[in-house]
């Protein structure tokens, strides 16, 4: 242990680069420490000397982190946790905490689940600010580098769990298929015959494994035909409104958000397995309290808000021949 070099790092200098990490902007960093940018600057300079390393460079107008600092993340994290529970911040009282919360999921889970939740928790928490990021922009990685505290993610049985993340499920789902009002299939009867002979979305996310219904689908020897990739339900099901396409998709945000389109549900024609929307977050950043006590929270709002959308009860117009 070089205790002559850890002399020459303070905690200011873990604080100020977990921030230069999380915003990569010196600008943003220097205004979460409510500091200015010279300071952060300054500190920047001192940590790239002590740890011979440059840590982060500029592209355009953003600040890149070295293969270094990427490897160094999740450790300081995890050391900052840690200082912050020597500190010994008490029992946390939710009327007078103030701080964000970073949170990353599927525009669709913001859209029938995440609102809700995030709506009573802002009641309670009044001090609360959220900071919601598109899961395509920070995934699971982020979690771990302590540049997000949750991330609530749809996913199914054949998902691996990510070393040092913890999971816990917000709400259980199943699946459902959408197509459009005069979707020529909706004149016939509904099978997985039916349901290979059109083409069909695929949802893009490149952290979660091959979904279970499609290792279901391969084990028959068989596989959809793929017409279009888009990155969320929302954009899936206008694609679909306006083509022969099938969506394959979640049935709690279907029956909260796809009637509106007038688009027409059938049951999907095999057996997929469970599905599940769970909240994911870094185990060490679990026992800070005032995480703990929301992500305690979150989880009781998911069980209170299950109302008919949340339970899968009937919300889209399902066709005769269904």
């Amino acid at each position: 242990m070089d205790l002559i070099a850890l002399s020459r790092l303070g905690v200011r200098h873990l604080v100020a680069l977990h921030m230069l990490l999380d915003t990569r902007s010196v600008t943003r960093a220097a205004e979460r420490l409510c500091t200015s940018p010279s300071a952060v600057s300054k500190t920047l300079g001192q940590l790239r000397e002590t740890l011979g390393d440059q840590l982060l460079y500029r592209q355009g107008n953003q600040l890149i982190p070295t293969a270094f600092a990427e490897r160094l993340a999740p450790s300081l994290h995890r050391l900052l946790v840690d200082l912050n529970a020597l500190l010994g911040e008490g029992e946390f009282n939710p009327a007078s905490w103030r701080g964000r919360l970073r949170i990353a999921l599927r525009e669709s889970s913001l859209a029938w689940l995440g609102s809700p939740l995030l709506g009573r928790l802002m009641e309670e928490v009044p001090g609360l600010e959220p900071e919601v990021w598109s899961k395509e922009a920070r995934g699971l990685d982020a979690l771990a580098q302590g540049r997000l505290d949750f991330v609530i993610l749809p996913h199914d049985q054949s998902q691996p769990r990510h070393p040092g993340l913890e999971w816990e499920t917000l709400c259980e789902d199943r699946l459902i298929c959408l197509l459009r009002p005069d979707h020529p299939a909706l004149g016939q009867p509904w099978s997985l015959d039916a349901y290979l002979s059109w083409r069909h979305i695929a949802i893009r996310d490149e952290e979660l494994a091959t979904p279970f219904f499609e290792q279901q689908l391969a084990q028959l020897q068989v596989q959809r035909r793929i017409g279009a990739t888009l990155p969320d339900f929302g954009s899936a099901a206008a694609l679909c409104r306006h083509s022969d396409l099938v969506l394959t998709c979640s049935q709690g945000w279907a029956h909260a958000c796809a009637p509106h389109l007038g688009l027409i549900s059938r049951p999907v024609p095999f057996e997929y397995g469970a599905v599940t929307h769970s909240l994911v977050w870094f185990g060490p950043a679990g026992q800070d309290p005032a995480m703990s006590w929301i992500r305690q929270r979150l989880l009781q709002l998911a069980n209170e808000l299950q109302g008919p959308a949340m339970r899968g009860k009937p919300a889209v117009e399902h066709s005769r021949g269904a």
